[in-house]
Parts: C-alpha cells; structure tokens; sequence
C-alpha cells in the first residue's frame, strides 16, 4: 500500500518535467507583416468591406463592435 502511494506520488512529480517549453521561437512565429485592413482576399470576407481600404475595414470593426454592444441590444 505504502509502495504504491510512493510510486504514484513519483510519477504525479515527474509528469510536470515533460512540458516543453513556451517560448517564442523561429518555428512558432505566426505574424503577418501586412496591415490588418489588407487582409485576406477569399470568398470569406464580410460584405461591405473592401480589401485595402482603411476606412471600410475601421466601419466593419465599428459594426462588429456594436452588434456585441449589450446597451443596443436591451434598447
């Protein structure tokens, strides 16, 4: 019973040193070097914005925010 406790408590402490690590590396770098408004150009864009434009893609954002806006929502 004893030496059953000990090996489970063993093996509970060693499970944490198999964690990698989670630091930013060459591998794992996910950025793009463009501005957000020149995003992506596919059939998955919301209507009314143009890819590019500055101005419809802050007025897309601006609608977006405002259909989460709860104080619109209940009046």
């Amino acid at each position: 019973m004893m030496r059953t406790l000990i090996v489970t408590a063993c093996l509970a402490a060693l499970a944490g040193c198999g964690e990698r690590e989670q630091t930013k590396t060459s591998e794992n770098t996910n950025r793009s070097d463009t501005a957000a408004w020149q995003g992506a150009k596919n059939a998955y864009n919301a209507p009314g914005w143009t890819v590019g434009n500055q101005g419809s893609w802050e007025n897309q954002i601006r609608a977006r925010g405002q259909l989460q806006n709860e104080y619109v929502k209940t009046n």
